[in-house]
């Protein structure tokens, strides 16, 4: 689908006149060769030129091209890596999208009031206040998801008519609950809340195409834009946004296999690079949390955060992403984590911290449980939760619906980050070793130092714990932390075993081993802090006002989501729909000199 990189020698060459750019920052673990630096004007041409440029090649950038390219506008796509597809290409697919047609069409009424309530909700919940005005949220803050909430229906509905591509509601998991007289499967992630009342049909997944997921989410953005003759150029690693004496956006320098290249813009440039989960530097200092990988792609390493702060951009939503767990030895292995741990299937299973003790209930949607490892121990000095130690007996291992899923191996198969034992003691024997051996392998992040180590009580206050779960597995209530409470844990826990009438997501422990653990490490499926944009997606400046001819969505940019994720597809329906956006508005933007 892309061109060859040369063939961006074959565009028009305009001269560049009084173009200027701020200089480079240091970009902590970038090589040299990515730092962003001076985009060099004297003497020069541009390469290849269009109406507009779009710099990435996930869903968010692709949409934008698709949103660019609908009146015959001159649109080029410039990715960073060998191919297009980015981390949307690893996801789901899914996207959420509040008051979507297919609701609708199913008699449903997602109201808007309820609706932004929801997402102040989970987005803020610091200053979030029912009765206050506005929710409680700044007028920016609140404006921005009521004009998702707008928007975001329009966009799928758009893009369907336009054929890029068909929607359908989410419907996973055939083994659980029919809600309305409508057989939905896939219950919200948050679907108990009083502001929730449409719990069930938000988020959507495309349908059909080859790859499934999110590469037919790609194929379907990515065939429409080839269609309507969006330029793809691949290997393009722009380092460098170039502006005018106006401060007007008018290009981008990229470095390539064969040299530099700069490209005009004659309207905007549009982001849609991703997050910054794997640059050490930024992940140190901006995550709230310690991080030892990411599902997001070994490019997403915050580019357009470097560059738009040259140029005087507001930054926001830093310290947060979209939080998932991983199996520790595979980040440790790979920053780039492929598995996630989403919500962990089996019932004979607890996950500890290095006490023994439960910290969570363990099928919380994988954003907010994640988040558990950040908790800071204010008089140990230390993260208690750093790892956390997934264990399960032996019935859950051999149980085919049971290990149904990451990170359990398919029974009768092994694992090498599977530890095992006879009994509890040796269990715990085997795990301190284990720690021992993997003691100063550092991540993006997170490090095993030694204080990752099991604690001097852990084998007894193990037992207790797994004690303690037995018993409010019998009951069917878990009083600690509310397992099984709610929908979605129910829907994703696990498939019921029979005979298990009371908890479905609880079962006993077996009285006697094997038993196994899985260390287990915080991550993310990307970051979502960065540049502000509003809701035509400009990029603002410090002052509050857009920096002519740029734009920006998706994890590049700072979230209107902040520290929530409302369900699945929390990732991809911001960023279909500001991309899409971006790239409508880029369009209507004056044609700029150089």
């Amino acid at each position: 689908m892309a061109d060859d990189v040369n063939a961006a020698q074959q565009g028009s060459r305009v001269s560049r006149r009084s173009l200027l750019a701020a200089a480079g920052a240091v970009t902590g673990g970038a090589a040299l060769a990515s730092m962003p630096r001076v985009a060099r004007a004297a003497g020069r041409s541009f390469d290849a030129e269009a109406d507009v440029i779009v710099v990435g090649g996930g869903g968010a950038a692709f949409a934008a091209a698709v949103g660019a390219a609908q009146a015959g506008t001159r649109v080029m796509v410039l990715e960073k890596a060998p191919a297009i597809g980015g981390t949307t290409a690893r996801s789901g697919g899914a996207y959420w999208i509040p008051n979507n047609h297919l609701l609708r069409g199913k008699g449903v009424n997602d109201p808007k009031t309820e609706a932004v309530r929801l997402m102040a909700r989970l987005a803020y919940p610091t200053v979030y206040d029912p009765e206050a005005p506005l929710s409680g949220l700044d007028r920016f803050s609140h404006a921005s998801l009521e004009a998702y909430y707008d928007r975001a229906p329009e966009v799928v509905e758009r893009i369907e008519r336009m054929g890029v591509l068909r929607s359908q509601i989410a419907a996973l998991l055939p083994t659980q609950i029919a809600t309305g007289g409508i057989d939905w499967t896939h219950p919200e992630y948050h679907a108990e809340l009083p502001e929730n009342k449409a719990p069930y049909g938000r988020t959507l997944n495309p349908i059909g195409s080859e790859g499934g997921g999110g590469g037919s989410l790609m194929t379907g953005l990515a065939t429409y834009a080839r269609r309507k003759g969006v330029r793809v150029l691949t290997g393009q690693h722009v380092v460098q946004i170039a502006t005018n004496a106006k401060g007007e956006v008018v290009g981008v320098q990229a470095q390539t296999p064969d040299g530099d290249r700069m490209y005009r813009a004659r309207r905007a440039v549009v982001f849609g690079t991703g997050g910054f989960t794997q640059d050490r530097s930024k992940v140190m200092n901006y995550l709230k949390g310690p991080i030892f990988g990411g599902c997001a792609v070994p490019t997403n390493t915050g580019d357009f955060i470097d560059m738009a702060t040259q140029l005087g951009a507001r930054l926001g939503n830093m310290r947060n992403g979209f939080f998932v767990q991983h199996v520790l030895e595979q980040a440790l292995a790979n920053s780039s984590v492929v598995d996630d741990l989403w919500i962990p299937p089996g019932d004979a299973m607890i996950m500890v911290n290095r006490f023994g003790d439960r910290v969570s209930s363990e099928k919380t949607p994988y954003n907010e449980h994640t988040q558990s490892h950040f908790v800071w121990d204010t008089v140990r000095a230390e993260y208690p939760n750093l790892v956390q130690f997934m264990i399960y007996d032996d019935t859950v291992a051999n149980d085919p619906y049971q290990a149904y899923g990451a990170p359990f191996p398919r029974p009768g198969t092994t694992a090498p980050y599977v530890i095992s034992g006879a009994t509890i003691p040796e269990l715990a024997q085997n795990v301190e070793r284990r720690l021992a051996r993997l003691r100063g392998s550092v991540s993006i992040n997170g490090a095993i130092g030694p204080d990752v180590r099991l604690s001097d009580g852990f084998t007894a206050n193990l037992q207790q714990t797994i004690d303690r779960f037995n018993g409010f597995a019998r009951a069917g209530r878990d009083d600690d932390f509310g397992r099984g409470s709610t929908p979605i844990q129910v829907s994703w826990g696990g498939v019921r075993r029979t005979g298990n009438t009371k908890n479905p997501t609880m079962y006993p422990f077996a009285s006697s081993g094997p038993y196994h653990c899985i260390l287990i490490g915080g991550g993310t499926l990307d970051t979502n802090g960065g540049p502000v944009v509003d809701p035509s997606g400009r990029v603002l400046h410090v002052s509050g006002r857009p920096i002519p001819g740029l734009y920006g969505a998706g994890n590049c940019v700072a979230s209107i989501a902040g520290q929530a994720y409302w369900s699945a597809g929390g990732t991809l329906g911001p960023a279909i729909t500001y991309g899409f956006t971006a790239g409508e508005n880029a369009i209507g933007e004056p044609e700029k000199a150089v």
